[in-house]
């Protein structure tokens, strides 16, 4: 299923619904494939998975996901649109399919697509698209990054999303802080971007439009986006005046128009770090050798 760089940012992700007794949480999610070794010479399992935070999540009995399917050799145009597609949603049993990430502060997630794409008809596959690794920034593009960047995310704040066309927003920003240093020694970097309720588990891309530079630092003509992370949090104002860093609620109660905030926003947001992504592969790999599948 071919298509274009920018166009793919816009496919990645998911709006999901996590289904509790307290009400319905709603949060963003962004489809990847997670890499684990394969017992053949040359070749890798793949894992697909939803990224997404611990707390969009946590409590939920069941998680609900929203996926347009299209032929498999369908061509997908710039604005995301095909010639065919079918709307379905998904039901996901969040107790089996979801894999936290082992360290308590570190609010990631992945949610196991095996289920969901086992359910899609031969010939048909999801439209959405899967980031891997070779969307993150390679050892020599690492050399390259400055202090500040250009910065965009893709989510669904306050829950908005365009449910006629199953889109995401797009919001851009700058990094805060240098998006590869770790933040008070914490995983996770800064950016300067307006985060709301819905936002988290959000992707935040390195985005350089027009021109760009290359791995080798020099300039050209075209578009780089590269993955740098997941939002999960950022400061606020307590009533009192107080400056905390929390995670960015998502919680609805059933029929709620909107979600209710009582801290005022920064317009600053927490970044996971991409390659925190990595610590699910030794999870990964303990889950198929307990399932007795052959690597």
């Amino acid at each position: 299923m071919p298509v274009n760089i920018t166009t793919a940012a816009t496919l990645c992700t998911v709006r999901i619904e996590a289904h509790s007794d307290e009400g319905l949480s709603l949060g963003t999610g962004y489809f990847y494939q997670i890499e684990t070794p394969s017992n053949e010479a040359g070749f890798v399992n793949i894992t697909p998975v939803i990224v997404t935070n611990k707390h969009v999540v946590s409590g939920a009995k069941i998680l609900k996901v929203t996926l347009d399917l299209v032929r498999k050799d369908a061509v997908v145009a710039s604005d995301g649109s095909v010639d065919w597609q079918e709307r379905r949603v998904f039901e996901i049993g969040s107790v089996d399919s979801v894999l936290m990430h082992p360290d308590a502060g570190v609010d990631l997630c992945v949610i196991q697509m095996g289920h969901v794409l086992n359910r899609i008809e031969e010939g048909l596959t999801p439209k959405n698209f899967f980031l891997s690794k070779e969307w993150r920034l390679s050892e020599s593009a690492v050399a390259q990054i400055r202090p500040i960047e250009p910065v965009i995310m893709v989510g669904y704040p306050n829950g908005i999303w365009d449910s006629l066309n199953n889109k995401p927003i797009v919001r851009k920003g700058l990094s805060a802080t240098n998006c590869l240093t770790r933040w008070n020694g914490e995983r996770y970097f800064v950016i300067d971007c307006a985060c709301f309720p819905g936002s988290s588990g959000s992707p935040v891309f390195l985005y350089e439009d027009g021109v760009y530079r290359t791995d080798e630092g020099a300039v050209t003509a075209g578009t780089r986006i590269k993955l740098l992370g997941t939002l999960w949090g950022g400061p606020t104002y307590t009533t009192e005046g107080k400056l905390v860093s929390k995670p960015i609620p998502s919680l609805l109660t059933a029929g709620a128009d909107s979600v209710p905030v009582v801290n005022i926003m920064m317009n600053l947001g927490f970044v996971i770090h991409a390659d925190v992504l990595d610590d699910f592969v030794p999870l990964i790999l303990d889950l198929h050798r307990r399932s007795g599948q052959s690597l």
